[in-house]
C-alpha cells in the first residue's frame, strides 16, 4: 500500500475479503471478528487464529503492532464499531490491562457477540507485579461478576473460540450466502451436518424413551390387569414431561453460567446491601431530629431500585438535610422526566481510602444542596454486592463521581469505570490522582534490575490502558480530573444543567 493510500484510508484491512482477495484499503471497513486481547510478543494471532480465519475467508482486524502509539486508539475504535464479533484472548504472559477495560466496557454496552478466552489462569498469578497481585485478583473477581451478570461466554482454549467463531459467523448465514463463498462451503456443510446429527441424536433418544415407556406400560398392565390403561398413561405422560422440563432447565443453566476466571469457588450469594447517604460528622442537635425523615427518604430511594430491605436496621447516624428524594410513585407518574438526574453517586476504587468523602465531597455537596449517596464508596457495601446494586439501580445511576486515590486499586478502578462508561445514559465524572497513575519503588536502592524492569513494564501497560480509558470517557462526553475540587465543580455544573 502506498503512502498516499495510507493517508486516505484511516483503517487498514488486515485480512482478505470474503471472496478470497488479498488485503485492500477501504474507506468504510467491515470485519467479522475483532481480535482483541493480549498483544506484546504474543503469537496466538498469527500462529493459530489468523490462519484459521483466512482459510475460511472470515475477515478480521488485528490490532497487534510492533510499536504502539496513541493514534492507534482512533483506528481501533473504527474497527470495533464495524466488527460483528469481539474476541478477547487473555494470555498469562502479558499484563492485559487494556483488555480488561475493553471487556468490561463492551459487556456493559451489551455487545451482541462478545466472547472471552482466558488462558492459563493458574499460571497468570505468577506473572503480575508483586505489589499489584491483590488488585489483579480483585480485578479478576470484578470481571467474573461482570461476565456472569451479562451472560458473556467465557472459554479457556483457542480451539473452543475458533469453533465458536465458525458457528457464529458461518453457521448463521443462509444457504445462498454460504455457497457464494468457496472457502465457506465445506465448513457450512459441516455445521449443517452437525446440526442434523444433533437432530438424529434427539430422535434416537426419543425413540429409546418411547420404547422404555411402552415396555413399562405393557409390563405394568400385565402385572396389574385390573387397572385401566388410561390410568397408567396419564402418570407416565406427566413423568415424561417433568423429566424433559428438568433436563431443559439444567442445560439452560449450564449454558448461562460462565466458568470462573480464577481458581476460587464462588461463595454464597450475598444479599443486596443497604444504601447510604453520607452525613457530615459536624451535625448539630437540630439536625439529628430529622433522622427519621432522612431514613424514610432513603427507604423511598431504596424501593425505587427494586431492592427490599429493612431500612430500620441501618445505623442511626446524623444526616445532613438535603433535597428530598422523589418517591417511586412520582417517578412512575412522570416516566419521561429524569427525576434522579441531579443525584450524585460517589464511588471509589478503594474501600480503605475514603477520607475524601467526608472531608471534601460531602461538605461541598451539602453546601450546594445536592442529593448524593455513597453506595459505591462505603466500606459496609462488600465488593460482591456492587454489581447487584449497579444492576438494580441501572435506571437511577445517572451521575457518578468516581475516584481512584492510589496505585493499590488502579486497575480494578479503571475496569469498574469502563463498566460505568459502557452505559450510554450514565454521566460519569472521573478523578484519578497523579499518585495512582505510576507505581513508585518503595526502596529504590535495594531494587534490582529485574524488579525495576518489571515495574517499568507495569507502568507502561497501565499508562496505555489509562489512555484507552480517557478515550472512552471523551466519547461519552465525560471528563477526567486529577484534583477532587475540579471534579466536584464539574458535578455541580452537571447537576444544575440536569446531567447534560
Amino acid at each position: 500500500m502506498s503512502t498516499s493510500d495510507e493517508e486516505k484510508c484511516p483503517v487498514r484491512c488486515e485480512a482478505g475479503c470474503s471472496s478470497g482477495e488479498p488485503s485492500c484499503a477501504r474507506e468504510i471497513p467491515s470485519y467479522d471478528v475483532f481480535l482483541g486481547g493480549s498483544c506484546g510478543n504474543t503469537v496466538w494471532r498469527r500462529q493459530l487464529v489468523i490462519p484459521y480465519l483466512k482459510k475460511r475467508a472470515i475477515s478480521y482486524y488485528d490490532p497487534q503492532r510492533s510499536v504502539w502509539s496513541e493514534n492507534m486508539i482512533y483506528e481501533e475504535s473504527i474497527a470495533k464499531e464495524n466488527s460483528s464479533l469481539f474476541l478477547f484472548v487473555l494470555d498469562p504472559a502479558t499484563v492485559n490491562a487494556t483488555s480488561f477495560l475493553e471487556i468490561a466496557y463492551f459487556a456493559a454496552r451489551k455487545a451482541p457477540k462478545l466472547v472471552v478466552v482466558f488462558l492459563g489462569r493458574t499460571e497468570w498469578r505468577e506473572k503480575a507485579h508483586p505489589e499489584d497481585m491483590p488488585d489483579r485478583l480483585r480485578t479478576c473477581h470484578l470481571l467474573d461478576r461482570i461476565l456472569a451478570a451479562h451472560q458473556v461466554p467465557l472459554l479457556h482454549s483457542i480451539e473452543e473460540a475458533l469453533s465458536y467463531i465458525e458457528e457464529e459467523i458461518i453457521g448463521t448465514k443462509s444457504w445462498r450466502e454460504a455457497m457464494a463463498v468457496p472457502s465457506q462451503r465445506i465448513p457450512y456443510l459441516g455445521l449443517r451436518t452437525a446440526a442434523w446429527g444433533k437432530v438424529r441424536e434427539a430422535a434416537s433418544r426419543l425413540a429409546v424413551t418411547g420404547v422404555a415407556d411402552t415396555v413399562l406400560l405393557v409390563g405394568t398392565h400385565f402385572l396389574v390387569p385390573a387397572i385401566p390403561v388410561y390410568f397408567l398413561l396419564i402418570p407416565l405422560l406427566v413423568l415424561n414431561i417433568l423429566l424433559i422440563g428438568l433436563h431443559s432447565m439444567w442445560k439452560k443453566a449450564r449454558m448461562r453460567r460462565p466458568r470462573g476466571i480464577v481458581d476460587i469457588r464462588m461463595g454464597a450469594r450475598i444479599p443486596v446491601p443497604r444504601m447510604h447517604t453520607v452525613i457530615s460528622p459536624q451535625a448539630t442537635q437540630a439536625e439529628r431530629k430529622i433522622t427519621k425523615k432522612a431514613l424514610k427518604q432513603s427507604e423511598q430511594l431504596l424501593k425505587s431500585f427494586g431492592v427490599d430491605r429493612d431500612v430500620e436496621r441501618m445505623e442511626m447516624n446524623p444526616w445532613r438535610r438535603v433535597s428530598p428524594c422523589p418517591s417511586p410513585s412520582e417517578a412512575v407518574k412522570s416516566p419521561q422526566q429524569d427525576v434522579t438526574s441531579s443525584h450524585v453517586y460517589l464511588g471509589c476504587s478503594s474501600l480503605d481510602e475514603l477520607e475524601w468523602v467526608n472531608k471534601q465531597a460531602a461538605p461541598f455537596l451539602q453546601k450546594h444542596e445536592i442529593v448524593y449517596s455513597t453506595v459505591l464508596a462505603c466500606d459496609s457495601v462488600p465488593p460482591e454486592g456492587r454489581m447487584a446494586l449497579l444492576k438494580k439501580g441501572s435506571r437511577s445511576f445517572r451521575q457518578v463521581l468516581y475516584h481512584i486515590p492510589s496505585t493499590t486499586t488502579f486497575l480494578s478502578g479503571m475496569v469498574e469505570i469502563a463498566y460505568l462508561l459502557g452505559h450510554s445514559d450514565w454521566q460519569v465524572t472521573l478523578c484519578v490522582s497523579k499518585e495512582a497513575e505510576t507505581l513508585q519503588s518503595k526502596n529504590s536502592d535495594k531494587e534490582d534490575e529485574a524488579e525495576r524492569a518489571s515495574r517499568r513494564r507495569r507502568n507502561d501497560c497501565y499508562a496505555i490502558a489509562f489512555c484507552y480509558l480517557k478515550d472512552m470517557a471523551k466519547r461519552h462526553q465525560c471528563r477526567v480530573f486529577s484534583e477532587m475540587d475540579e471534579a466536584l465543580h464539574q458535578c455541580l455544573r452537571l447537576a444544575h444543567n440536569g446531567g447534560c
